[in-house]
């Protein structure tokens, strides 16, 4: 964290604070932070534009870490076997994020630069239907589809090694 230029707790002080920095540092940097903004957005378009950005931040802030924080199942091990193939993150498949958002967060874990995260059939994916879509129209001209290795690496397998186990029993 040296090259961001904040000043670090020692191990002793991060025992003591619970935090990278001191509770005084973070609080003024945030206050001195926040007044620029607001000031520069209030010189631009009046105080219904500074509050609306800053409401319309607060409200994708929260949204983004509830989202995170659901979609790694409350730091509770929830994964299903069989459906959630990265295991090691405790994150999950979830049906309304992924079909409201195209986040089938398990599997981006699997795959995070893949432009499709749906790739079971029941998945569907609308933010790679869009993607399609726009592909087709020439507004896309290049992405990424692990759909294929999601099966040869993970899908298919599991499936032989339960019928291998199921025949064994």
């Amino acid at each position: 964290m040296q090259h961001t230029g904040v000043p670090g707790n020692s191990y002793e002080q991060y025992r003591v604070w619970g935090s990278y920095v001191t509770p005084l540092y973070a609080v003024l940097s945030w206050l001195l932070n926040w007044s620029f903004w607001y000031l520069a957005f209030h010189l631009i378009g009046g105080n219904a534009l500074a509050c609306s950005l800053f409401g319309a931040a607060g409200f994708w802030a929260i949204g983004v870490r509830t989202f995170n924080y659901e979609g790694h199942a409350k730091g509770k091990d929830k994964q299903r076997e069989g459906i959630d193939f990265s295991i090691n993150d405790k994150s999950i498949n979830q049906l309304w994020p992924g079909i409201v958002a195209g986040e089938w967060h398990n599997n981006h874990h699997l795959f995070p630069k893949s432009a499709r995260s749906g790739f079971r059939p029941h998945q569907v994916d609308l933010a790679w239907y869009y993607i399609k879509l726009m592909h087709k129209m020439g507004a896309v001209t290049d992405y990424r589809d692990d759909k294929k290795r999601f099966y040869e690496q993970y899908h298919n397998p599991y499936l032989i090694s339960k019928r291998e186990a199921d025949n064994i029993s």
